[in-house]
């Protein structure tokens, strides 16, 4: 009986707090959110997702740009040891989608990690830019959780670091 007490603690406290995961990475997003609408951006005002398991977590007013938030605090982009970041397969899939409902939709990906934005423009040429350099890749992740608090597998897009740009370049700069 003790040493099942035992394995339940040790389990318990290796699980992952969802509610906890999901309220830090809601105030990530805001504060992404409220530095693109602080400034003079392509996307114009943004707005939050209501649903917080959505596929992009911010659209554009007019519905023309589309957003996913990706919070990784325990990824340092100078002594990163990983040749790629990754996102939900889903999140592409429905890419397609809008893109077949509105070819000039764009939609983007912005990682935070450990302070440092980059980010990522989903490409109409699927993996390749239009130079046609390879920019990400599918790959299966087992044991991935995806927010459900529990692992699963999952089917992944990882994108090159090569090809991830600075924060900075969503504002417009002028110099004087």
């Amino acid at each position: 009986l003790i040493s099942y007490f035992f394995i339940f603690l040790l389990l318990s406290n290796r699980m992952r707090d969802l509610q906890k995961d999901l309220k830090i990475g809601n105030r990530e997003e805001i504060k992404t959110l409220i530095l693109l609408n602080a400034s003079d951006t392509m996307f114009g005002e943004l707005e939050q997702d209501e649903d917080p398991f959505a596929n992009f977590d911010f659209v554009s007013e007019d519905k023309k740009y589309h957003i996913e938030h990706k919070w990784r605090p325990d990824i340092n982009l100078k002594t990163c040891r990983y040749d790629s970041l990754y996102f939900d397969r889903v999140k592409y899939k429905r890419f397609i989608e809008l893109k077949k409902e509105d070819p000039e939709k764009r939609c983007f990906i912005i990682w935070n990690c450990s302070g440092d934005r980059v980010w990522w423009e989903f490409k109409k040429y699927g993996w390749e830019n239009e130079d046609g350099e390879v920019e990400m890749y599918f790959s299966k992740q087992y044991n991935q959780d995806r927010g459900k608090g529990y692992p699963q597998d999952t089917d992944m897009c990882n994108v090159f670091m090569e090809a991830l740009h600075p924060f900075s370049d969503f504002f417009k700069i002028e110099i004087i």
